[in-house]
């Protein structure tokens, strides 16, 4: 597999953690102001604050598919296309609101993602790319602030009592790259944005744990894409209160 089309990801990784890091502040912000005003409750999740943090990271798959495809390397195009021109098909389906029964989808498309992700980090460690491995974490972990504290969902942290996908803690552990690789990009921003990150996650799990939501799946299964593995068993789900 070709360096340069990993390298080429790792270069644009400064602009992607600052775009992530504008967003990490949001969040800081909505929640700061729900706290003054004392606002615990449910909030229906937005384009701004759930899909947008993400859009140039995922992006970029398909750029370095494209590249791959330049270079003729038709692996690392295949590895890129799952979260690239693959994203894109599924984007283009879900904003034209065509009818597609993801259920039937759901499980394959879960562990592909899973398995994607794993390919992909080894890939990037093995070039050297460590900016890859941190950004997918930033991006992994804000959304699960986001849900923890504003949809009541502890979302992959409760997964792992589902699946038992053990990998998971790749999301967590890797927030710590910036601190041993002296290099980094943007180095002490993002160990600052990470530690952020992760305060509110244990601090969020912790709310939902004494709340005695932690196990409560989802309300709905078609506002956040990520959740159609539980597609099938939509009728097993307890209803909030």
């Amino acid at each position: 597999m070709d360096p340069a089309v990993y390298q080429l990801f790792a270069q644009a990784c400064p602009v992607i953690l600052a775009w992530l890091m504008a967003f990490i502040a949001l969040t800081v912000m909505i929640l700061a102001v729900r706290g003054w005003r004392g606002q615990a409750g449910y909030r229906r999740d937005s384009l701004i604050g759930g899909e947008l943090p993400g859009i140039p990271l995922v992006l970029m798959h398909s750029v370095c598919c494209g590249y791959a495809v330049w270079r003729s390397d038709w692996l690392s195009a295949l590895v890129f296309g799952w979260w690239g021109p693959g994203f894109l098909v599924v984007a283009t389906l879900v904003l034209a609101k065509r009818k597609v029964d993801w259920h039937r989808i759901g499980f394959a498309t879960s562990v592909a993602c899973k398995l994607n992700y794993l390919v992909l980090v080894g890939l990037f460690i093995h070039h050297g790319a460590w900016a890859p491995v941190f950004a997918y974490s930033l991006w992994i972990m804000h959304d699960q602030v986001r849900l923890a504290w504003l949809q009541q969902n502890a979302d992959r942290t409760r997964r792992v009592s589902e699946d038992w996908w053990l990998p998971r803690i790749c999301y967590p552990s890797f927030l710590a790259v910036p601190v041993f690789v002296a290099d980094f990009p943007l180095r002490w921003a993002c160990v600052v944005a990470a530690a952020v990150v992760m305060v509110l996650w244990l601090w969020g799990l912790l709310r939902l744990v004494r709340a005695g939501e932690f196990f409560v799946r989802p309300r709905s299964y078609t506002e956040n894409l990520r959740d159609i593995v539980y597609l099938t068993r939509a009728e097993e789900v307890p209803e909030r209160r």
